[in-house]
């Protein structure tokens, strides 16, 4: 299988979900059961070096991914582990001085 085989499996596993790379690796193997976990975890760096996978690091101890490029914040329950997505369109960014641009905005919402 070539890797642009494996990145669709990958990026289909993880399309609006937020995954650990052990649980990327458990579930591509369940459908490609030859496929190294060296490969997989190969292929979910270089998807998100190239911005196909968006990385979460450090939510519950752990680093998570995500193929959704929709704007959107998440979140995050650390007693519970909940991590989901939640719609910007109530949340506005102010102050942003002139000479800056937002190319994208990141925003985790913890409970207290």
């Amino acid at each position: 299988m070539r890797t642009h085989q494996y990145r669709d499996i990958i990026c289909d596993t993880c399309t609006c979900r937020h995954l650990s790379a052990d649980d990327i690796y458990d579930e591509v193997r369940a459908k490609e059961p030859k496929i190294g976990r060296a490969t997989v975890y190969r292929n979910i760096e270089s998807m998100a070096e190239q911005g196909i996978l968006r990385r979460f690091p450090w939510i519950n101890g752990k680093t998570y991914y995500e193929c959704n490029n929709e704007t959107h914040a998440h979140l995050v329950e650390d007693a519970s582990g909940m991590f989901c997505d939640f719609p910007m369109e109530h949340i506005q960014v102010n102050n942003i001085p002139e000479w800056y641009e937002v190319s994208e905005i990141r925003i985790q919402i913890r409970k207290k």
